[in-house]
């Protein structure tokens, strides 16, 4: 079975519960720069169904809806839904700020402790420091065969520059990126559909929307040709 994991802000329980989409493990990365701890909370099917099913509460939900919109797209565009094991790590807040410290901790927690086989990563980090650490877990992967997805910046950023990353774009982004972005696979429609704020709509497409239509691409039809790295 095939393990399918997003990092992002996380997932709005009412969106699983209402289309019956359940998670096989999820954790939650928070950095305190005052005490400089980083806490990882990981859970595992049972909390997590029992989350569903509103018998508890956890930190993993959606304050912005940056992640359900992305998971949502997956959702309506991989029809019928796969027979997969659904992973989410939440690492941005409410507004879509996060640490690129506890990016990297959940790209391991991904990659190595699950060993998800399709990541889907619509974020990014300007934070050089950070690029060797997070080459090594990404290489690791990528060479037992996992196929890493990640939106491209205006400006280069982290992971999405990797050689072992595949960097997705949108049309807007290729009419004002910076020359020394790596684009690998442009997505060409110019809006998506996506569930956020507790309905579905039609969006502008976006680099972090374009980067789920690309991984729903592949859920649907299989790893494009030079994808595999």
């Amino acid at each position: 079975m095939k393990k399918v994991g997003i990092i992002d802000s996380g997932v709005e329980v009412a969106f699983l519960r209402e289309h019956a989409i359940a998670l096989e493990g999820a954790a939650c990365f928070t950095l305190d720069l005052d005490a400089q701890v980083l806490e990882t909370r990981s859970y595992e099917r049972p909390e997590l169904d029992a989350w569903r099913a509103g018998e508890s509460a956890l930190d993993l939900e959606d304050t912005h809806g940056h992640g359900t919109a992305i998971l949502s797209i997956l959702y309506d565009q991989v029809r019928p839904w796969p027979d997969v094991e659904l992973y989410v790590a939440r690492v941005l807040d409410q507004g879509v700020r996060g640490h690129s410290l506890c990016l990297v901790e959940a790209l391991g927690w991904m990659l190595d402790e699950v060993g998800v086989d399709l990541l889907n990563l619509s974020l990014g980090t300007t934070l050089r420091a950070l690029e060797v650490p997070m080459r090594e877990v990404i290489d690791r992967a990528v060479a037992r065969g996992a196929v890493i997805a990640c939106a491209a910046g205006g400006v280069p950023t982290l992971p999405a520059q990797l050689e072992s990353v595949v960097s997705v774009g949108d049309p807007a982004l290729m009419e004002r990126a910076n020359p020394d972005v790596k684009v690998d696979h442009v997505v060409q429609e110019r809006e998506v559909k996506l569930y956020m704020g507790g309905r579905w709509m039609q969006a502008p497409m976006t680099t972090s929307f374009a980067c789920a239509v690309a991984v729903a691409g592949v859920l649907r039809d299989g790893c494009p040709p030079g994808w595999r790295r």
